[in-house]
């Protein structure tokens, strides 16, 4: 399969996984809900580590005041619709690249134009917190294993700390307490998010801080653990 010239971009990561491992990683199915901080950055590192087949959801444009922290923006492409921007991107690494771009706003009455059920792995980048809810209670009604982006703004001291923990387990994050009172109240019992124990900066801000390195590292972990997901040993 490898041997294929389309996919010389991956060598220096394919000389490390078995055939089996490979066919794992190409044929998985992912989609990621919102392409901001995390998410545009996270849309990158996968499509570099090999994932073949995506899916992005936003419905917003490309602002000036993206240019900061998410990936996707450019001066070029300010008014764009990011999924349109981050697709010619995605597509500039892997011309071969499978994805499918939805410029909607996740909302009740339309969560199962996603069909959700085709994906092996759903990302939730969203930063809307009913938004949130409502993927995180649909995946798991479907049993389809999500991870959540927990809070990235707001920090801006000390070197970022990101793990992938189940919701009981976090701490400090207000979000992640958002989170938690909302599981147990729908009776999700097992929710894989990405967060940090690192605490909010106590400044007043009229708009929600945020410095690059805070959500491009939370989008490295959550990579990370998708890779590894994909690609592990068992059947």
């Amino acid at each position: 399969m490898f041997c294929n010239n389309d996919y010389e971009y991956l060598d220096r990561f394919m000389q490390v996984l078995d055939e089996r491992q490979i066919k794992k990683l190409f044929s998985a199915r992912i989609i990621i809900f919102g392409i901001g901080g995390v998410g545009s950055a996270l849309a990158q590192f996968l499509v570099r580590s090999g994932v073949q087949n995506l899916s992005i959801v936003d419905f917003d444009r490309v602002d000036i005041t993206n240019l900061n922290r998410q990936l996707l923006s450019f001066q070029s492409n300010i008014g764009q619709l990011k999924v349109d921007a981050l697709k010619n991107q995605l597509l500039d690494i892997n011309p071969k690249l499978h994805i499918e771009i939805y410029p909607i706003k996740l909302s009740e009455d339309n969560i199962d134009k996603f069909s959700l059920d085709k994906y092996d792995i759903i990302l939730d980048c969203i930063d809307d917190v009913k938004a949130k809810k409502i993927l995180i209670k649909c995946a798991y009604e479907k049993n389809k294993y999500i991870i959540s982006a927990m809070g990235a703004g707001k920090r801006y001291l000390e070197v970022p700390n990101f793990e992938i923990v189940d919701i009981k387990k976090t701490s400090y994050d207000p979000l992640a307490k958002v989170i938690r009172k909302f599981c147990s109240a729908e009776r999700i019992n097992k929710l894989d998010v990405c967060y940090t124990k690192q605490k909010v900066a106590e400044i007043d801000c009229q708009n929600i801080l945020s410095v690059v390195y805070y959500p491009v590292n939370m989008a490295t972990v959550i990579c990370a653990k998708v890779i590894n997901k994909l690609i592990e040993n068992d059947s």
